[in-house]
């Protein structure tokens, strides 16, 4: 996972509007080696460069799991991916090629893949979202059919989000918590995605009317529906953001109209700016370093403790770390940490680390929080 930063912040790239619409292109250097001829030297570089872009780093020994796609059929669209390709610099060590190039990568093929998408959100750990949207039919009996959430979890869970179960979610819609979240309390929508182990929730509300006939005398009505979004980091509270969407249905049944309308607005949502959200919020956090709660157990004395912060503090990746609190009598230490990658990446440099007389053995890893003991 060593490109991890390098690759998602590539890809996220390709999530960013420039003026209502998508950056082409990503002009892309980087390097390809060779002991076997020239030509293959190319062709690392060109597999380097939409690695690079497709966001995504898979070793020898990998394959996309559920996807039905080894890594080698994925970079078979290389080709396809690199619209220009110039080598910028090159030199011969005996049999080894090396060469430094320039590929002008085509970032709209490459968002519409939807294995990049999944491969993305694996190497994010699969974020699990929790959707909170209330529904209100203006000058129509009210549905009360969910369609809102309905769509956007159908949505996002056909391009990988994992979400919290829609029974859990129905549970809080109309407890104290859960409308104070939808009222717009970040700290409350905050409690609720850690409650349910989500790393953003996402809140908002539905409104469908009926704007009266589309045509005078045809019986066909216009509905209109209008969806007002957020975005909640869980770990920080943040409100990452929040948007408007709207969606325009003519049909003779006003269900069937609000139906289509709602499912316009969540569309153009999902496409146009939860997906951006979520992973540009990601890719924030392994520039700057994401929230991460260490719990250390078999740290016995003071001087320990000191010892186990210092090399904590000095790790490469970690931005910043602050004693919550040690315990003598229990041997617990807690840090909060701000670290730029993945807590399974954290487990696997922590894991077996030395330190003093004794050794790091990870016990548990979740997003947000890692447990070790000093054995």
């Amino acid at each position: 996972m060593k490109k991890l930063t390098l690759l998602i912040s590539v890809f996220a790239g390709l999530l960013i509007f420039c003026g209502g619409a998508f950056a082409e292109d990503k002009v892309i250097e980087t390097e390809g080696t060779s002991s076997i001829s020239r030509e293959d030297a190319i062709r690392q570089a060109r597999r380097s460069a939409v690695e690079e872009a497709v966001g995504v780093f898979i070793n020898s020994q990998t394959e996309v799991e559920n996807f039905e796609l080894k890594k080698d059929k994925i970079f078979s669209k290389t080709q396809g991916y690199i619209k220009r390709f110039a080598v910028l610099k090159e030199t011969r060590e005996g049999n080894l090629f090396k060469l430094m190039v320039s590929a002008t990568v085509s970032l709209d093929k490459i968002k519409d893949d939807l294995i990049a998408m999944k491969i993305l959100l694996e190497s994010m750990e699969r974020p699990k979202l929790m959707v909170l949207v209330e529904e209100d039919y203006k000058s129509m009996d009210n549905l009360g059919m969910g369609i809102a959430s309905t769509e956007m979890s159908s949505m996002l869970g056909a391009k990988g989000f994992e979400l919290v179960d829609k029974s859990q979610v129905d549970a809080v819609m109309n407890n104290n918590q859960g409308r104070q979240a939808l009222a717009g309390n970040a700290n409350a929508a905050k409690a609720l995605g850690l409650k349910f182990g989500a790393q953003y929730v996402i809140v908002g509300k539905a409104v469908a009317q009926d704007a009266g006939e589309a045509y005078p005398g045809s019986g066909i009505k216009s509905i209109q529906a209008s969806l007002q979004l957020k975005v909640i980091q869980t770990q920080t509270g943040l409100v990452l953001g929040s948007v408007v969407k709207n969606g325009v249905s003519a049909h003779m049944s006003p269900l069937t109209g609000a139906t289509n309308a709602i499912q316009m607005a969540v569309q153009k949502a999902v496409d146009e700016y939860l997906v951006d959200a979520i992973t540009n919020s990601f890719q924030g956090f392994l520039n700057n370093g994401s929230p991460l709660k260490l719990h250390i157990t078999g740290v016995n004395s003071f001087q320990e403790s000191k010892m186990v912060i210092t090399t904590i503090e000095k790790m490469e990746k970690v931005a910043s770390s602050k004693k919550e609190g040690w315990n003598k009598t229990g041997g617990v230490l807690v840090l909060d940490l701000l670290y730029k990658g993945t807590s399974e990446e954290l487990a696997q440099v922590l894991d077996g680390k030395k330190i003093g007389n004794g050794k790091l053995e990870v016990v548990d890893v979740a997003p947000e929080r890692l447990d070790c003991k000093l054995k």
